[in-house]
């Protein structure tokens, strides 16, 4: 799963993300994303979970069938929806401190 983050670190569009959260193990990382998308307001969390669908079971839908790390997989999927719904600098400005050094580019 390192593998996918630095794809989705190396992409132009996607922002530095801090040292620190990129460190985490992916559970934890997951954990923050999904406290994120849980204090946006109703309109807000909708149109994300538009970009990225969940199943039945409330986990991310393209991650449903997948052998390795689910939270992997649904960390690593948060960040282009967050993208593509104008919300990612809103989520990286929760997890940057005063001082904070950001991986990627």
């Amino acid at each position: 799963m390192a593998f996918l983050w630095s794809l989705l670190l190396a992409a132009p569009a996607v922002p530095a993300l801090p040292a620190r959260f990129v460190a985490l193990p992916a559970g934890e990382r997951l954990q923050r994303l999904d406290d994120f998308r849980d204090s946006l307001p109703a309109a807000e969390r909708r149109r994300l979970d538009r970009a990225l669908p969940r199943s039945a079971g409330g986990g991310i839908a393209r991650c449903d069938n997948i052998e390795r790390s689910r939270a992997s997989c649904e960390s690593a999927a948060y960040l282009p929806a967050l993208r593509v719904t104008g919300l990612l600098p809103r989520f990286l400005a929760t997890l940057r401190t005063p001082g904070d050094r950001a991986t990627g580019r």
